[in-house]
């Protein structure tokens, strides 16, 4: 029984026998006037374990096209690695074409790329246990399309396979919300376009109806925004972390970090519970070096953590975390921040800037400034700005009071992002 590469070796041996006997041949029905092959001659093929019994008047019209290929291959596997056909493929009326499909596909809880390798076109995902859970497409074959879906509980991380990238950068990982379905179509044999893409990463937090006023203990001091009603909501690639949660924490001492002369270490009075990464404000210091937002690089014990400053002498002042919205593994790109809010000052005719930050750096465009005439009178305010994210960016809201250290109260607040990349 003839195996697929013997197959196409004798088509094409045939191929070539049949031309030479025809340019002796007036029409392929004189073939029996020159040899004993005709149109009616049979041969029996075996393709991927299916046998067919073909004439050769069959094989001579599926090899110039003008059948198609279930004509001869009635029953075979017809895939990548598995057969070429001839000619172009179509379908008869009211026909379908079934592809592979593989459901019920637990990602893997080891978030690296090769593992949870999918194998089939339609690739369903039932089980996403922890956020960033993952699978791995295959090697990317020009006009190779996959389909992921996702409907296990958390985010999916998606990894192309080792050297391939799927558009976000070569073998950086892209994240699939819950729900949301991923349709990828290879260009060539390393590159992938996300070609339909039901969700887009994007996240919202905020506060409804807040009463509590927030404190402001220095002028000009940037204070990070935190409440004890901040929430979040539609999150898909990011994840909330509502920081303080109103509290502030006073900072007991300061003293050289382990890095001397990088880093400083902070000590609070009582525990701050803070974890690396996180984003604070330090305000209502002695020492400039050490006032302004942070980035959290060392926890120490659960009274001390270091930042980057230079250390000079010990000082006292307030520690504030911020809440914050975290990108997850695999989102990337450009993003729309916009912000808004409805607050009321302490005190009569103060200036309040607001800004969004990303890390410790403030975010370009972001920035607004209201002066509230009357305490007690509501002002809105708000901004919108493109900003680029990395897996791993932490955005959050701060703000400064420019004309003294009255109090102010966000009725309402909201930050949303979104992707547009």
């Amino acid at each position: 029984m003839a195996t697929i590469t013997e197959l196409q070796t004798q088509v094409d041996a045939l191929t070539v026998t049949v031309n030479a006997i025809l340019a002796n041949a007036s029409t392929i029905t004189d073939l029996t006037q020159q040899t004993p092959i005709d149109q009616t001659s049979e041969m029996v093929l075996s393709l991927s374990g299916v046998e067919k019994k073909v004439t050769v008047s069959q094989l001579m019209k599926f090899i110039n096209g003008t059948v198609a290929a279930d004509a001869v291959f009635t029953g075979a596997n017809v895939g990548i690695g598995t057969a070429v056909t001839r000619a172009a493929l179509s379908m008869g009326d009211d026909s379908l074409v079934a592809f592979d499909v593989n459901a019920g596909i637990t990602a893997s809880v080891t978030q690296t790329q090769g593992n949870g390798a999918l194998t089939a076109q339609t690739n369903e995902i039932s089980v996403c246990a922890n956020p960033s859970d993952t699978v791995t497409l295959p090697t990317a074959v020009a006009g190779l399309r996959i389909v992921v879906m996702n409907n296990g509980a958390n985010t999916l991380q998606i990894f192309p396979a080792s050297g391939d990238n799927l558009g976000v950068g070569l073998n950086l990982a892209t994240p699939l919300a819950v729900g949301g379905v991923h349709f990828f179509e290879a260009y060539d044999t390393t590159n992938w376009k996300l070609i339909g893409d039901t969700t887009l990463p994007h996240a919202m937090m905020y506060d409804e109806d807040n009463t509590d006023a927030f404190v402001i203990n220095a002028q000009d001091d940037f204070h990070v925004y935190h409440t004890n009603g901040m929430t979040s909501s539609q999150l898909t690639g990011w994840t909330f972390d509502a920081g303080g949660a109103g509290t502030s924490f006073p900072i007991a001492s300061i003293a050289d970090g382990a890095d001397s002369g990088v880093d400083i270490e902070v000590t609070t009075t009582g525990s701050h519970l803070l974890a690396t990464g996180d984003i604070v404000s330090h305000t209502n210091l002695t020492s400039a070096v050490y006032t302004g937002i942070f980035v959290v690089k060392a926890i120490i014990s659960a009274t001390q953590y270091e930042v980057a400053a230079v250390y000079t002498a010990t000082d006292t002042g307030t520690m504030d975390q911020a809440a914050t919205i975290t990108a997850d593994a695999g989102t990337s790109g450009t993003f729309l921040l916009t912000w808004g809010g409805s607050a009321t000052s302490a005190v009569n005719n103060e200036v309040f800037d607001w800004i969004a930050f990303k890390g410790a750096a403030h975010i370009s465009g972001s920035e607004s400034r209201r002066k509230f005439g009357i305490a007690s009178d509501f002002g809105d305010f708000g901004r919108a700005s493109l900003v680029s994210i990395v897996a791993g960016d932490k955005i959050s809201f701060g703000m400064e009071n420019t004309t003294g250290t009255g109090n102010f109260t966000m009725r309402y607040f909201t930050m949303t992002i979104s992707s547009v990349s």
